[in-house]
């Protein structure tokens, strides 16, 4: 029932029509897209972030003794050689989060907004946003998770803080638990 394993780089099938003979190939998922698309990301140990909150190890050809809590999976296998594999880290929200701060709170018109906002601070005074919308991914793995805003005091900003903190400023956290170094 279930699909034969190929290679990422096999031809799969040739086209048809004014496509005719042209080898059709390349199988990738969204994150071992991206980890491929980036030449650094072959070697093992290279990690990438992408804004969407997936943080991926190239863990080479070994599965290795990963943690109960980190996501490994297959990233790869160009013809003949091992497969690699990757370890992966996960925040379910981060550019819904954005949104939610202009259609929710109200706290920007559009999105492009927000950096600005964020910006207009030089920290976040200790205000962090975890945006567990849907639960917490990786490593906890609750489901029954919720989100929340922490740290506010009379001296955080309007909305200042709260988008510094939501990782608004693009360096802080890019809603992956938000504040800075986050």
């Amino acid at each position: 029932m279930l699909p034969r394993i190929v290679s990422s780089s096999d031809v799969l099938a040739r086209g048809r029509n004014e496509l005719d003979g042209v080898p059709l190939g390349g199988i990738l998922g969204d994150q071992q897209a991206a980890l491929v698309g980036r030449p650094a990301s072959h070697r093992r140990g290279e990690k990438y972030l992408w804004t969407g909150c997936f943080l991926l190890l190239n863990n080479g050809d070994d599965t290795g003794d990963v943690d109960q809590w980190i996501a490994d999976h297959g990233a790869y296998r160009f013809g003949d050689a091992p497969a690699c594999y990757a370890l992966e880290g996960s925040v379910a929200i981060t550019g819904a989060l954005v949104q939610w701060l202009r259609d929710n709170l109200g706290l920007i018109k559009t999105s492009a907004e927000v950096e600005a906002l964020a910006s207009s601070v030089t920290d976040n005074g200790n205000v962090y946003f975890v945006p567990a919308f849907s639960g917490l991914y990786a490593p906890y793995w609750r489901a029954d998770a919720r989100g929340v805003i922490a740290g506010l005091t009379r001296f955080a900003t309007g909305g200042s803080h709260r988008a510094r903190g939501a990782g608004g400023d693009g360096v802080s956290g890019g809603g992956c638990a938000g504040g800075d170094g986050a």
